[in-house]
């Protein structure tokens, strides 16, 4: 099926044009990655957004018995094997066939990036014009947290095939972990244009108006990703945060349990709904309550610093101060350089009588504070 593609908005460039023009932005040494937890998030969302589907594409023969073995085994789920049989095939006539193509879909599948990038790249030195490869290798670059790169791909891909919504969606989130959100909004709206039916477009439009604060927006693109799915628990979460930040703590309650609900019996359920469950517990100082819900993000993350520290909190209010101690303790482990942690950890110390370790805990607390603050000062012109 052919790919429609669309103009910016003076109507004189194509799509092509446009990618084109951010790979060469994304090339300057202005260019930089930074990590942030908003930013994490994007991330971790975007594990599952394409379906990739058989059979492929007529322009080859395909009359190998491991090729059609292969699809067989991609048809009912069985990636690992059709990744074996894809590759044994291409083995046999290299390059005769878009076996590798189709190893590197099933590796994405396994999320084995890695491996899928080394077999997209193998093909495409053999057929560097496919723009099925391209734009794979483009997706697979993001899901290995390398947007400069993936732009550049995407750039290639659109010069050889005009790109889907889905496409310049993975292009929006690229520039969401380059943290550039004037233009993730940008092409996130472009994608939904393209495809107003496409929820997860809407949705991450969503998170990203919701970043520079444009929270009228972000909720009016959650409330579409609900119409067009109306059990997304991503979506229904993050109405949760905007209710809360129009001090409706009632219904950010309600909105994060149903989060919770339809979540339940995904392949991945998220911390996150538990998280701000059990946050807006403690700011209303209920915290009994909070303790099962954090419980549970821990549970599902238990690398995630902040589930640490909101629970560490909740422990040290109800006076648990053992299980306090292990949460804060894990929390700085996980996250030295967090303020709140050691002001915590001073706090439990304190309680327990052993004023050495909270003195340095408080003073650990001040001077990372303090840091952060310089840092945020502007230098006197010299």
């Amino acid at each position: 099926m052919r790919r429609v593609g669309i103009t910016d908005e003076t109507g004189s460039r194509t799509c092509g044009e446009m990618l084109l023009r951010a790979g060469n932005e994304l090339r300057s040494p202005a260019s930089k990655l930074k990590k942030s937890l908003k930013r994490q998030l994007f991330f971790l969302c975007v594990a599952q957004v394409f379906a990739f589907v058989l059979p492929a594409s007529p322009n080859f023969a395909q009359d190998s018995g491991d090729y059609s073995k292969g699809l067989a085994s991609f048809r009912v789920g069985d990636y690992e094997r059709a990744a074996e049989l894809f590759r044994k095939a291409d083995a046999a006539a290299p390059g005769a066939t878009d076996a590798l193509l189709l190893a590197a879909k099933s590796l994405v599948h396994l999320e084995k990036y890695s491996e899928a990038e080394v077999a997209l790249r193998a093909f495409l030195a053999k057929h560097p014009d496919s723009a099925d490869a391209l734009y794979l290798l483009g997706f697979v670059l993001h899901r290995e947290n390398r947007p400069a790169d993936s732009l550049e791909v995407y750039t290639k891909a659109a010069a050889r095939q005009p790109p889907t919504s889905d496409d310049l969606k993975i292009v929006g989130l690229n520039y969401v972990l380059l943290d550039d959100y004037p233009s993730a909004i940008r092409w996130l709206e472009k994608a939904v244009e393209m495809d107003p039916k496409n929820s997860e477009a809407w949705y991450f439009l969503g998170r990203a108006y919701y970043t520079r604060s444009r929270l009228s927006d972000a909720k009016a693109a959650f409330d579409k990703a609900l119409q067009l799915n109306p059990k997304d628990a991503k979506a229904e979460n993050n109405l949760g945060l905007i209710l809360e930040s129009e001090a409706r703590p009632a219904e950010a309650i309600e909105a994060y349990k149903q989060a919770i609900v339809w979540q339940q019996n995904t392949a991945r359920p998220s911390e996150q709904p538990y998280l701000n469950l059990g946050s807006i517990l403690l700011e209303l100082e209920r915290n009994d309550e909070a303790l099962p819900p954090l419980e549970q993000a821990v549970k599902f993350a238990p690398r995630n610093a902040l589930c640490r520290l909101k629970l560490g909190i909740a422990y040290l209010r109800v006076r648990k101060l053992d299980r306090a101690q292990n949460e804060l303790e894990e929390a700085a482990r996980l996250d030295p350089e967090n303020a709140a942690v050691h002001f915590q950890l001073g706090k439990l110390y304190k309680q327990t009588n052993d004023l050495d370790h909270a003195r340095k805990e408080f003073a650990r607390a001040e001077e990372i504070q303090s840091r952060a603050t310089a840092a945020t000062v502007p230098k006197p012109k010299q």
